[in-house]
């Protein structure tokens, strides 16, 4: 039995330091933050994922950040970010938005546009696409299906968080719990 319990323990810190590919912790924790607002979960297209992979490296051949065409012509919502490391983190900068976003006056800000994008409650799809550039850096690109940010719709689908607290904290005592879990084991 004992043997039993240390391979369900090292099975389960094995899962936590698993890396989950680019594309599902992109799909993973726009799900969670969405699920803050009471908005459903996405799910990731193919063929939506395989046009923003060309499109991140359409944008790492340009060397710059610029929406693509059928974003300008609203086919879909698009969300597009630079970082040196972590591409990971985009999508934590564009929910932080929330703190210029007024619920109160519910509309179009450039300033939140992203933020709006991912909460909007509407959009069923997304696709997640990063390239890396020679410095390191990493262009990405994540499209929504159908599109967001719809002029005269914001009210309706850019609802409050849940909780009304806009602070995006994580669970410090489940982490604590798990990181104890795996000291008291020695994993």
């Amino acid at each position: 039995m004992a043997l039993v319990n240390t391979l369900l323990v090292l099975a389960f810190c094995w899962l936590l330091v698993v890396d989950a590919s680019p594309k599902s912790k992109a799909l993973d924790r726009h799900n969670e933050l969405r699920e803050k607002h009471g908005c459903p979960a996405l799910e990731l297209d193919d063929e939506l994922t395989r046009d923003c992979e060309n499109y991140a490296r359409e944008l790492r051949s340009m060397g710059e950040i610029k929406p693509s065409r059928d974003a300008i012509r609203e086919v879909y919502g698009e969300n597009l970010c630079y970082r040196d490391e972590d591409p990971h983190k985009c999508v934590q900068d564009w929910y932080d938005e929330i703190k210029d976003y007024d619920f109160s006056k519910p509309g179009y800000d450039a300033k939140t546009a992203h933020f709006t994008a991912l909460v909007w409650k509407k959009a069923k799809k997304m696709g997640f696409g990063q390239a890396k550039d020679e410095k390191g850096g990493f262009y990405v690109v994540v499209r929504y299906l159908p599109r967001v940010n719809a002029y005269g719709e914001f009210k309706k689908n850019v609802p409050k968080p849940k909780d009304g607290n806009n602070s995006n904290l994580p669970q410090v005592d489940a982490i604590l719990v798990i990181l104890a879990f795996c000291l008291h084991f020695r994993i």
